[in-house]
């Protein structure tokens, strides 16, 4: 950690071995740079830092990180800070609101890798992680994550988030794997959950995913799925574990989100990580 961050680190400290809040601790945590504040987090426990390490969730093992997304460590981190500041950027320019201070809900948080930053942004009582699968909300509670996690039906008719409406709604390599009668069910319980003007942001995988896919697996899959990509505007491949058909790789055209109750208002993506697309909706006048 470069010295730029160490007042604000020995701050949090002090203020953490004096019995402070979560809430409290972030005051001074938020005063570093996002990157710091992200490589600090998937620092923890620290042993520079006993009082933040007791007060703050730990970071996940890296074996839990590679079995959940293939990758740990600096190079993992890379692809959640562009990701989040995706987030902040497309946030603020077509919520046309600063993301601090926002209501936010992570749908298919798994360990809360990208929770972690939302932090950054709002505090734990402001934030929702949801997940189909209760082992990821065991790992969060397990390391002490702060906020609300709930487990969602896998193929839900509503959130179980109760009345609550969120500012932000991001779904980080979820809509990646499900089938699409899924992610439509998904599609439309989340548009009960986002507030006028609030933003909803996917990832999906472009039509070019598939011979990288053949590359890393060492199939033959690509020629008959882009195939299927150029014909239907999606291509969906089930992996045929214990989900059945509710659960594969998908690649999709950005229209595939349309008519579901959101308007795409724009994309993105990150060279960091090339292979998500990030599709950028808001919620349709109802």
């Amino acid at each position: 950690m470069f010295s730029t961050a160490v007042p604000h680190l020995q701050a949090a400290e002090h203020a953490a071995a004096n019995g402070c809040t979560v809430e409290e601790a972030l005051v001074f945590l938020r005063r570093m740079g996002l990157d710091d504040f992200g490589l600090f987090m998937i620092s923890l426990p620290n042993k520079d830092y006993p009082g933040l390490s007791r007060l703050m969730p730990a970071m996940a093992s890296d074996d839990v990180q590679k079995t959940w997304t293939g990758a740990s460590g600096l190079d993992l981190y890379q692809q959640t800070s562009a990701f989040t500041r995706q987030l902040e950027n497309n946030f603020t320019r077509y919520a046309k609101a600063p993301l601090a201070g926002s209501d936010i809900l992570d749908f298919g948080c798994g360990y809360g890798r990208i929770l972690r930053m939302m932090y950054y942004y709002s505090d734990p009582t402001r934030i929702w992680g949801v997940d189909a699968w209760a082992k990821s909300l065991e790992l969060c509670r397990e390391a002490r994550l702060p906020g609300k996690l709930a487990q969602s039906e896998r193929i839900p008719s509503a959130m179980p988030v109760g009345d609550q409406k969120f500012d932000l709604i991001f779904a980080f390599s979820i809509f990646t794997h499900l089938a699409p009668a899924t992610a439509r069910a998904c599609l439309a319980a989340l548009r009960n959950h986002v507030k006028p003007g609030g933003l909803f942001v996917a990832t999906i995988r472009p039509v070019e995913f598939w011979p990288f896919i053949d590359g890393i697996r060492k199939t033959s899959v690509a020629a008959k799925m882009q195939a299927d990509h150029h014909l239907h505007g999606f291509a969906y491949l089930p992996h045929g574990g214990a989900e059945g058909e509710t659960y594969g790789d998908i690649s999709c055209e950005i229209d595939f989100f349309k008519g579901s109750g959101w308007t795409v208002v724009g994309y993105d993506r990150s060279v960091v990580d090339p292979f998500q697309v990030s599709v950028l909706m808001q919620p349709d006048l109802l």
